[in-house]
């Protein structure tokens, strides 16, 4: 039950006085439906307690202004929450925290081993191991120390560095985006500057603007469509090999191998070996 809903119930009750007074109900029908409504109350908001996004909390420091509820916190200046899902946050600037979603402006420190539905922030933040989440965006700077997933969409928007594999529906990046493992991914659209050490695997498609020096330390794997093209800052991708079952189109890009439905190579392209499988 919502806290609306308990609220709803706190006015039934006091209604029941109106309506004894009015003559509406009985003196013995008054006696029962507050007994019975008093009783649901107290069995709601026990539950209510017990579902707390605070109780397992051990510490609140708020620096600034905030707001705590039972269902969220709310931080502007700095603040620091200790216990939430077994870790500890820091936020300077402002932030919202809640049991599904997490939104900083400024900067954060995260704890590693991070489970959430939402998790965006503007500014910076730091992760001390891996972060599970649906939806992931990062404007400004990120570190994780581990693994980053992000099953519907993950943004990075500014710079990121990621210690091990991304994992993804629809992988984006602009900027600077270093990731010390591989890329595996419904579809990624990754602009700008990359470093890759692994495979980027792709389950439909991948496109790139190319705006400086890019690396893919393994292969390049698509059960869709390559589109890889030079930005304004005429940047170039050196890959091992780009293995796609759909259309390829390059440039820029240095390769050992290059396969697709149809290849077609543009300007800067360096490829010992091309296949067409159409």
């Amino acid at each position: 039950m919502s806290n609306r809903e308990i609220e709803d119930l706190k006015v039934l009750i006091r209604s029941l006085d109106i309506r004894l007074k009015n003559e509406e109900i009985s003196q013995e029908e008054y006696d029962n439906l507050k007994t019975k409504y008093e009783a649901q109350l107290n069995e709601e908001i026990n539950l209510a307690k017990e579902k707390s996004f605070l109780r397992n909390l051990s510490y609140i420091s708020i620096s600034g202004s905030g707001k705590v509820t039972d269902s969220h916190i709310k931080i502007s200046g700095s603040g620091r929450i200790d216990g939430w899902r077994g870790g500890s946050i820091s936020i300077s600037g402002s932030g919202k925290i809640s049991d599904d979603e997490i939104k900083v402006s400024g900067s954060a420190s995260l704890p590693g081993g991070l489970e959430t539905h939402t998790l965006k922030a503007s500014g910076s933040i730091k992760a001390d191991g891996p972060l599970e989440t649906t939806i992931f965006a990062s404007s400004g700077s990120c570190q994780i120390d581990g693994y980053l997933v992000a099953h519907e969409k993950l943004t990075i928007s500014g710079s990121g560095k990621i210690e091990a594999d991304i994992k993804g529906g629809h992988v984006a990046s602009s900027g600077s985006l270093k990731v010390a493992g591989a890329i595996l991914c419904v579809s990624a659209e990754l602009n700008g500057s990359y470093k890759i050490k692994g495979n980027v695997e792709c389950q439909e498609s991948f496109s790139s603007e190319l705006n400086s020096k890019c690396t893919i330390g393994g292969d390049l794997l698509c059960s869709g469509d390559v589109r890889i093209e030079q930005g304004s800052g005429r940047g170039r991708l050196q890959v091992e090999q780009i293995l796609a079952k759909g259309d390829v189109y390059l440039e820029g890009v240095n390769a050992n191998y290059v396969s697709g439905k149809t290849v077609k190579l543009g300007p800067d392209c360096e490829v010992e070996k091309v296949e067409e499988k159409g």
